[in-house]
Order: C-alpha cells, then structure tokens, then sequence
C-alpha cells in the first residue's frame, strides 16, 4: 500500500464508520471515525516486537485519551492489528459518537469496527 486509502462500514442505520490509513515509509497512521460528531477521542501508538512467548510478534502501546473519552479500546484493535501484520509503528487517532447510546448500538459499532479492521487488513 503506498497511497493513503479510505474504507467504511455501517454500524446501523446513521452511524457511519470511516477508516483512512495514511502510509508514512514502512509505518501507517490511521483515522477511525463515526457516528453523529466525529472527532478524537483517544490516540494509540503500537509498536511490533517479538512476542514475549517466544511466537511470533505482538505490540507494545502507549496511549493517550482526551477527558471523558472512552475511544481507546478501538485504538488499540486497530493500532495493534496493523503494527503486528507489517511489523511496523502505528498510530491511530480515533473518535466515535452517538448521543444516547444504547447496550446493543454500542455492541453494533463493536462489530461494525471489527469489520472494517478486517477490511483494512485484507487490502493492506
């Protein structure tokens, strides 16, 4: 990949989720974003290195979050998934929002994101 590329994804009905992945050398910085106000909530650096376990590679994060943000947990999926496939650093920046949310939209936008990884994953 030597472009930077857009994918997205539907949560549900009006909640969009946009991934855009920006190659920058052998390293990529990612923008996840969605729902009502996009924005950044929190951000998350990844680094590959080989797995403690002696198998293969995992990542080590450092993470920084805006107040009241709770963004993290898909910064990290993401951050982390392309770090380990391209044995690289990556950063995500990441923000979604829907007012009012419910158990089961939140679990929708969990799965929604999933598969938008999974998307960036298999074109990389």
């Amino acid at each position: 990949m030597c472009e930077s590329r857009k994918y997205t994804e539907e949560a549900f009905r009006g909640c969009p989720l946009t991934c855009r992945i920006l190659p920058m050398g052998q390293d990529y910085t990612l923008a996840v974003y969605g729902g009502t106000l996009p924005h950044v909530g929190s951000v998350v650096m990844a680094q590959a290195r080989p797995s403690l376990t002696g198998d293969g590679r995992s990542a080590t994060s450092s993470v920084l979050n805006g107040i009241g943000h709770k963004d993290e947990a898909v910064a990290r999926m993401f951050a982390e998934a392309v770090a380990i496939r391209e044995n690289c650093t990556a950063v995500c920046a990441c923000g979604i929002h829907m007012d009012e949310i419910t158990a089961e939209q939140l679990r929708q936008i969990q799965d929604g994101c999933r598969r938008l990884l999974e998307k960036c994953l298999e074109d990389m």
